[in-house]
C-alpha cells in the first residue's frame, strides 16, 4: 500500500469519521507530547514510515485515542497543533510549532552526546575539570576557540571519539575573535565543522586561514 493507504487504514478506525481521511485527520491534534528515542528503532503509527527516532504523540480530541507519529506526517496531513495555552493553531503556526520541538530534540541530543564525550575524557585525564567545562558550555551553550581547540587535542590524543558538529563555538566578544586571529591553521581547520555559516565567513575576512 501507498504511504496514503497505510495512513487512512491506520487512523480512520480510531476515529469518528470511519471513512473520509481528510475528515479524520481534522480530529486529530499536536499538543506538545514528543520523545526522543535516541536510535532510529520506530515506525511512524500513522504512515509506516520505519526508522523514526523522533516520535510526536497526536491525540483524538473526541474519543482520545493516542498515535505516535513522526513530524513529517504531521506537516504533510496538515495535523493542526496547540499552543502552550491550548489554543488551536492554524496551518502555518502549527507547521512552527512542530518544526521547534523537532529542533529542541535535535539540539538537547547534540548536547548530551557533547556532555558524555566531557565525561569519557575526564574519566581517563584526572586534570581536566569536567564540572568548569560543562558549567561554562551549558550557561553560554558553546566554548571559546581556545578552549574548543583544547579539547579537541585532548580528544585526539586519548583517542576519543567525538562529533565537531556537536560543539557550538562562539566569537562575539573581542577577546574570543583575537583567539582565532593569533590561531595556527591546522587548529582553525579542526574547528572548522563546529563553526556555523557566518562564523565561517568571519574567519574568511578576518585571518589568513583558507579552507
Amino acid at each position: 500500500m501507498s504511504w496514503a493507504q497505510n495512513s487512512a487504514a491506520n487512523l480512520l478506525p480510531l476515529s469518528i469519521e470511519q471513512s473520509r481521511l481528510a475528515v479524520a485527520l481534522k480530529e486529530w491534534l499536536y499538543t506538545g507530547d514528543m520523545y526522543d528515542l535516541e536510535e532510529p528503532v520506530e515506525t511512524c503509527e500513522l504512515c509506516e514510515h520505519p526508522d523514526i527516532r523522533y516520535q510526536f504523540k497526536i491525540i483524538n480530541r473526541h474519543n482520545g485515542n493516542e498515535m505516535l507519529v513522526g513530524s513529517e506526517c504531521i506537516n504533510k496531513f496538515g495535523i493542526s497543533a496547540t499552543d502552550e495555552l491550548g489554543n488551536v493553531l492554524d496551518r502555518e503556526g502549527s507547521r512552527r510549532r512542530v518544526n521547534r520541538d523537532r529542533r529542541f530534540l535535535v539540539n538537547e541530543a547534540r548536547k548530551r552526546r557533547m556532555i558524555n564525550t566531557l565525561v569519557a575524557l575526564s574519566a581517563v585525564e584526572e586534570e581536566f575539570d569536567i564540572n568548569s567545562f560543562i558549567s561554562y558550555v551549558l550557561d553560554r551553550d558553546a566554548f571559546t576557540p581556545n578552549q574548543l581547540a583544547l579539547l579537541f587535542w585532548r580528544f585526539d590524543q586519548r583517542e576519543i571519539e567525538y562529533s565537531p558538529r556537536d560543539f557550538k563555538i562562539v566569537i562575539r566578544r573581542d577577546r574570543e575573535k583575537n583567539q582565532l586571529r593569533q590561531m595556527e591553521d591546522w587548529k582553525i581547520q579542526k574547528l572548522w565543522a563546529s563553526m556555523s555559516t557566518s562564523q565561517r565567513t568571519w574567519v574568511r575576512r578576518n585571518t589568513n586561514y583558507e579552507p
